[in-house]
């Protein structure tokens, strides 16, 4: 576990961001509804201030990936974070997705291949988690980040414990600790 030192001074200097999906983006839960037409629809709920505090990390140059076993409607929201202008122009990289890891072996490797396309290394990389999918990444990555209900393994390794749960406010309320540590206030960002 790291000191309040050493991960102000992580938060000022990090330069990959890692998220999960379900727990994290989304708060974990799925509706499911079954159409006329017998197609289902998979609905699941976020916050749209995690949505800004993905956008703050954009704007600070961090680099950001999805590693989830997760489809749509992740996919779909990425397609609309990185249409935005701030994305289109070319001003903020475009977020990555990497989906249905599990069925191949796990997140780690897919993500050593991220970091290895953006010359970033696990030391550079923080990662937030919330339960035993994320584990082995987690244990890796340079900084550790629990939404306030992850699971307790992940609360036994995590260096950073948040107050919001995951997508509820989670992602926003760790841009904000970044911004703090890096001595900017968010007012000076244009809205997303």
């Amino acid at each position: 576990m790291m000191n309040e030192q050493d991960k102000l001074e992580y938060l000022r200097n990090f330069k990959g961001f890692i998220l999960d999906a379900d727990g994290v983006w989304f708060t974990g839960h799925e509706y499911r509804m079954t159409l006329p037409d017998g197609q289902t629809v998979i609905m699941k709920k976020r916050h749209f201030h995690d949505a800004q505090g993905l956008s703050f990390l954009r704007a600070l140059g961090l680099k950001v990936v999805f590693a989830t076993g997760e489809g749509e409607p992740l996919q779909s929201i990425i397609q609309k974070i990185n249409n935005i202008p701030s994305a289109k122009s070319g001003a903020w990289a475009p977020v990555e997705l990497f989906m249905g890891e599990l069925k191949k072996g796990g997140k780690v490797a897919s993500l050593e291949a991220w970091m290895q396309k953006h010359g970033l290394s696990w030391e550079e990389c923080a990662y937030i988690g919330d339960d035993r999918t994320d584990l082995e990444a987690m244990q890796k990555a340079g900084l550790k980040v629990a939404p306030g209900d992850a699971r307790r393994l992940i609360t036994k390794i995590a260096d950073i414990h948040l107050h919001a749960a995951g997508g509820e406010g989670a992602v926003r309320e760790f841009a904000e600790m970044v911004l703090d540590a890096r001595g900017i206030d968010e007012a000076t960002f244009p809205a997303a």
